[in-house]
């Protein structure tokens, strides 16, 4: 049974970028590919588990890349 649902990561993922907790341009990549994962499975081209799984992971690395820092780059 799954305990939540690839739209809940792809909420909870974007609230994280949303905050400054996680880097924009991992968190996007990753949110696009939880998205593709939800359309998959809705479609019945991926199982609904294995979508979820790999949502999970897609969010879970996400989580892994701070922010860079702000300001100009030399």
């Amino acid at each position: 049974m799954e305990t939540h649902s690839i739209a809940a990561i792809a909420a909870a993922l974007t609230r994280a970028w949303e905050a400054g907790r996680i880097c924009p341009h991992v968190g996007a990549g990753a949110r696009a590919r939880i998205l593709a994962l939800a359309r998959l499975a809705d479609q019945g081209l991926f199982p609904r588990e294995e979508a979820l799984q790999a949502a999970r992971e897609a969010e879970a690395l996400a989580l892994c890349f701070s922010p860079l820092p702000t300001g100009d780059v030399p």
